[in-house]
């Protein structure tokens, strides 16, 4: 019932953006050729296409103010090159190509707004399993609204269905653990759906790392098994030198002229150091700045409570924290500002370390209220005896 409810709820958030305007990026670009090519085109075909499009020339508008040499919607060169990185996701255009005949040309959004819908759900299912349905609920709105996804949501992407599989692997690998074997083909299928969404397999593969090395039980191997092979056959089929792609986000997502280790790790640190400048500075960038920065603190409490916490040998926990250490290697190997987009992978982390606080918060005001129904001792005379 909670989680239907939190279903209805996640639809009218994702509701107000399934209008017919859509909201491009030059990320929604490659999808949208990738989606031509589901549907009959060759490579360079769509893409010559899909960039001549009216979904480009709005992006192209906005870079007309940008010397000749910085702009990349208008340069074939830049569409050729990029879209390598771009090969194995192939689950949105995938989705958005069955969806077209019932949708129309507003399909390559859809994907991105049925993960919105299905978040609040599956994060409510996956907390479920260890906290009290209430809390479980509450956590899961709060994640669901956080700006980082307002921010990603509307705009053709994989970011969110991308998270929502995210969520619904870590759920399914809890099941497997706590409940046998039976539940391991989803699980594999999870993970191989992901594979082809996103690169974020590594927050999965983490977490069954962290729970394998700890339980070294045969169902959390096997979990571990059949995740990285499930997680294999994606970079298999589109291999992306990790190298070039590094180089390629340091460089403003344009063709990198030097794509050298000696390059990209020179320039790390102070990357690194902008990408924190600019994160921190967020809540700044949002609506209500205010409001913004209270969220951020409470998910900063979150996650240090989920890694402070005494219990140590909590098989749950366990799982969440080795996300969340899957989540900062995906985010430190990107390490690029996204408006909190690339952080989002640390979601189901954050949630579970919310949960720890609102749990400890309810306990002592619990014992709190109970001090004070309690009676006070009744203070009696004692008579001295002679």
């Amino acid at each position: 019932m909670v989680a239907s409810a939190l279903l209805v709820f996640g639809i009218l958030l994702a509701l107000p953006y399934s209008g017919p305007d859509v909201r491009w990026a030059p990320d929604s670009l490659f999808y949208l050729a990738q989606k031509r090519e589901v549907q009959g085109l060759d490579r360079s075909a769509a893409l010559r296409e899909v960039f001549e499009s009216d979904a480009a020339a709005q992006l192209k508008r906005k870079e007309r103010r940008l010397p000749p040499a910085l702009r990349r919607i208008d340069n074939p060169s830049w569409w050729t090159y990029s879209s390598r990185f771009y090969r194995r996701r192939w689950t949105v255009p995938v989705l958005a190509a069955s969806l077209e005949p019932l949708v129309g040309k507003r399909s390559i959004e859809d994907p991105s707004l049925l993960g919105w819908a299905l978040l609040a759900p599956l994060l409510y299912l996956l907390v479920r399993r260890r906290f009290a349905p209430g809390l479980a609920a509450a956590v899961s709105v709060f994640c669901t609204l956080l700006p980082p996804i307002f921010f990603v949501g509307p705009v053709p992407s994989t970011d969110l269905l991308a998270l929502s599989l995210l969520v619904a692997g870590l759920l399914i690998a809890w099941q497997v653990r706590a409940c046998g074997l039976r539940w391991l083909p989803a699980w594999v299928v999870v993970v191989l759906v992901l594979s082809f969404t996103r690169d974020a397999n590594i927050v999965l593969i983490a977490a069954a790392g962290w729970l394998a090395l700890r339980e070294r039980s045969r169902r959390t191997v096997a979990i571990l098994a059949t995740g990285i092979l499930a997680s294999l056959p994606a970079p298999l089929l589109f291999s992306a030198p990790f190298r070039e792609n590094l180089a390629y986000a340091f460089n403003d997502y344009r063709i990198p002229t030097d794509t050298s280790w000696g390059a990209i790790l020179g320039e790390y640190p102070q990357r690194a150091a902008t990408v924190l400048r600019y994160d921190l500075g967020y809540p700044l960038e949002t609506a209500i700045p205010v409001l913004a920065a209270a969220m951020g603190l409470l998910v900063i409490v979150g996650l240090v409570k989920l890694y402070a916490r005494s219990d140590r040998d909590d098989p749950f926990l366990i799982l969440a924290r080795g996300a969340g250490v899957g989540g900062l290697l995906t985010v430190l190997s990107a390490m690029n500002y996204s408006n909190g987009r690339l952080e989002l992978v640390l979601l189901p982390s954050i949630a579970i370390g919310l949960a720890l606080v609102s749990e400890r918060v309810a306990a002592r005001v619990s014992q709190r209220a109970t001090r004070e129904r309690a009676p006070a001792p009744s203070g009696g005379s004692h008579r001295r005896s002679h």
